[in-house]
């Protein structure tokens, strides 16, 4: 397989931070964020840091969005990130790119950073906790210490948003016909089949329509930016540079996640290898959600708890922020003053 040579499309360099790029995949980069104090580089995170991988979700989202959760965890813990490069600049001859593949880099992130804090949010929550169960069932690889679900989308039938439900209602084959399309000639990815950014963008605008009257966390931010950084990251210009996603992963996710709820009922496979959340034992587990998350509805992210009984109850914890939207909980004030506070405690409470 051709290993494309692509431009980093991720987070730009941040003041006050510089990004080493760990790994450079075709599909994904690995990247390591140092702190600079008073414009030189601090040195090397402290043996006793904790080592942080968040991964990005998988959904479109640009990781320009993420910003804010990089700044205020960077300065405390040796902070990795694994984001996705925008499927529209990866060549078609590199082949596709499903769940099972995301699976794979999450696994292959894990591995070779050792002991690590995991977070997934949003759309990456479910591959988190389903790498995290694929570890516990080895005897040799190393579990993460702890894993952090954020607003994340583990089983969409309980509380069903708009969203899940429009999935629920659609075939495989309407969203083949109806949400795909080829990347145009002109890109590095000329022919290859996405979920098309521009469509991203009018179920986003659709999206916001629908909340004009009821005041959700995207019109808030639209008229007060509340992030660490309005001037340089925007909050609404961040949230529309989307990406293409693989047209692959986006079925994959359709199939798996909403038409089969796989791993609420225990029927995920990786390889040939069943995902078992109820095997994990050792790795600490904190669930995040919004009393106004109409994203992931309040409950499919806790719902993790149930799926990984083994995990003894000194070691769990969840936290419901009213009424923070979706949005909420990795931007602006609710993820600097209150979600950022409960991550950081937890991860510091279960080295």
């Amino acid at each position: 397989m051709p290993e494309p040579s692509l431009p980093p499309h991720g987070l730009p360099s941040l003041v006050g931070f510089r990004e080493e790029i760990v790994k450079d995949g075709v599909f994904d980069r690995l990247v390591r964020f140092h702190a600079l104090a008073g414009g030189a580089l601090a040195g090397a995170a402290p043996a006793t840091a904790h080592r942080v991988l968040i991964i990005a979700p998988l959904s479109g989202i640009n990781p320009r969005l993420l910003h804010d959760m990089v700044a205020d965890m960077a300065p405390w813990c040796d902070l990795h990130l694994l984001e996705w490069r925008d499927a529209a600049e990866v060549p078609a001859p590199c082949g596709g790119f499903g769940l099972a593949d995301c699976l794979s880099r999450v696994l292959d992130a894990v591995q070779q950073l050792g002991e690590v804090d995991l977070i997934g949010l949003c759309q990456s929550a479910l591959p988190a906790l389903a790498a995290t169960a694929l570890l516990a069932s080895s005897r040799t690889l190393p579990n993460p210490r702890s894993l952090v679900l954020i607003g994340g989308k583990i089983d969409p039938r309980i509380n069903p948003t708009v969203g899940d439900k429009f999935a629920f209602a659609h075939s495989l084959d309407w969203f083949r016909a109806h949400a795909l399309s080829l990347v145009p000639e002109g890109r590095l990815g000329a022919g290859r089949a996405v979920y098309a950014h521009e469509t991203q963008r009018r179920v986003l605008w659709s999206y916001v329509n629908r909340h004009m009257a009821d005041g959700c966390d995207i019109i808030r931010k639209a008229l007060h930016d509340d992030g660490l950084d309005p001037a340089g990251h925007p909050f609404l210009s961040d949230l529309a540079s989307l990406i293409d996603v693989p047209a692959e992963f986006f079925l994959d996710v359709i199939a798996t996640v909403y038409h089969a709820d796989a791993l609420a009922h225990g029927t995920l496979r990786w390889c040939d290898l069943p995902v078992t959340p109820g095997l994990i034992r050792e790795t600490a587990l904190l669930t995040i959600e919004g009393g106004r998350d109409d994203i992931a509805g309040p409950g499919q992210c806790e719902v993790a708890h149930r799926l990984c009984p083994a995990i003894p109850k000194a070691r769990r914890g969840h936290r419901l922020f009213m009424p923070a939207g979706h949005f909420n909980l990795f931007h602006g004030a609710v993820w600097h003053d209150r979600v950022h506070p409960v991550v950081r405690d937890f991860l510091c409470r279960h080295p």
